[in-house]
């Protein structure tokens, strides 16, 4: 695969990032609260969590209708983890429903069951999201950039891997595939990772670690 050649700034965005904007504006959490019947104090709880990234987002939809050059990119591997992010999601939200204590909600033996009903409704609104961020705004999926297509691949994933306390092999492998296309930011809700990896990043590689509100105030500048 061909490098991405960047003519302005060439984002990526991690699962987190997304995988909220689904949850809020692609209305799944409003279906999980109305099905559970749950008191809509609990949304507004789960969607004020959202909010950074939900604006991010929108904002982006704003500056390509505006007519902005950058470039936004999710790859494969992210859009897979969506599917484990809205599960976990779904997950805790059952736990809280069900009055599982939150010291048992780590232990997979208590994982409550999904339904294959609720399953079906996620994967449509899910679907129906993708439609809006990924055909309509500008928003592209790109493969994971393949080993054998850059003799670097392999020294960078595993510097990453090796030298950067927080980083686990999906966060390597995504920070290598943005390293490899050229992108400037790198926008994530992982805290811990942007706290171990951003400087060492940055000084090797030009990327920047950023969260949804940096990344929104940079994109506010950009025209």
């Amino acid at each position: 695969m061909t490098p991405v050649t960047a003519r302005e700034k060439v984002w990526f965005l991690d699962t987190n990032v997304f995988a909220h904007w689904v949850l809020g504006e692609g209305k799944v959490l409003r279906y999980l609260c109305d099905d559970l019947d749950l008191h809509d104090e609990f949304f507004q709880i789960y969607q004020k969590r959202y909010h950074n990234s939900i604006t991010f987002i929108e904002k982006i939809f704003e500056k390509r209708q505006e007519g902005l050059s950058d470039e936004f990119y999710v790859s494969s591997l992210a859009t897979n983890e969506l599917f484990a992010a809205i599960r976990d999601e779904v997950r805790s939200i059952l736990f809280f429903k069900n009055g599982v204590p939150i010291s048992r909600w780590r232990d997979a033996r208590n994982n409550p069951d999904i339904s294959a009903g609720c399953y079906e409704k996620i994967y449509e609104m899910t679907l129906q999201s993708f439609d809006s961020l990924f055909e309509n705004h500008g928003i592209v999926i790109i493969p994971e950039f393949p080993p054998w297509d850059d003799p670097n691949y392999w020294s960078i994933l595993s510097s990453i891997l090796f030298l950067i306390k927080e980083t686990k092999t999906q966060d390597a492998t995504l920070l290598t595939t943005a390293i490899l296309n050229r992108a400037h930011y790198f926008v994530t809700l992982d805290t811990p990772l942007i706290r171990s990896a951003k400087k060492s990043i940055h000084s090797h590689y030009s990327l920047a670690l950023v969260n949804p509100t940096e990344g929104l105030q940079i994109l506010r500048n950009r025209t």
